[in-house]
């Protein structure tokens, strides 16, 4: 779960470094009205910003972060780190997480499971769309949980019935 103590400004809101299938799953469920009232800052890598928006025109997520105010582009300076981590993961997750400890944040939004687990062991914080959204419902910024969890699945985002069950018993809700 997200730690609000970590690189928080004085209105509580986040400032995280986010990967490119976090941003397509908060654009499918329609929530980035939501990220923007509990995020800052959302930095997106070059890589990130590569995926979404120039190879991904007309597709769930390009015209939100293009017109995000609240969204920077930054380019990451170890690239020698990024490479080591792409034995792992993709580019766009290994620049995420580099990006990250370069700025010393330490919240990073990451759906991938091996990378949320690259991120842990980084010393980071990480969760993807369903744990964004269970935070979003203690902050009080959405009712329920499950009817997004739903539609994301619908729209063919994959997420784990174990995930799903998972945040869902932690949102007091049921399938």
């Amino acid at each position: 779960m997200l730690n609000t103590t970590n690189k928080v400004t004085d209105a509580n809101k986040l400032i995280a470094v986010a990967d490119a299938s976090f941003v397509i799953g908060i654009s499918l469920c329609l929530q980035w009205d939501t990220l923007k009232a509990l995020v800052e800052t959302l930095i997106i890598a070059d890589k990130v910003w590569e995926e979404v928006v120039e190879r991904g025109e007309g597709r769930p997520g390009e015209k939100e972060l293009r017109q995000a105010t609240f969204v920077e582009r930054q380019t990451v300076s170890n690239t020698s780190a990024v490479t080591m981590l792409m034995t792992t993961l993709d580019k766009g997750e290994a620049e995420t997480l580099v990006l990250a400890t370069e700025q010393g944040i330490t919240s990073v939004f990451v759906d991938d499971l091996r990378g949320r687990k690259v991120a842990q062991s980084l010393g980071l914080q990480a969760v993807g769309v369903a744990g964004f959204l269970l935070f979003a419902k203690k902050k009080g910024k959405i009712r329920a949980v499950r009817p997004l969890l739903l539609q994301l699945q619908q729209k063919g985002f994959r997420l784990s019935s174990r995930l799903i069950n998972a945040v869902l018993e932690e949102a007091s809700e049921t399938l």
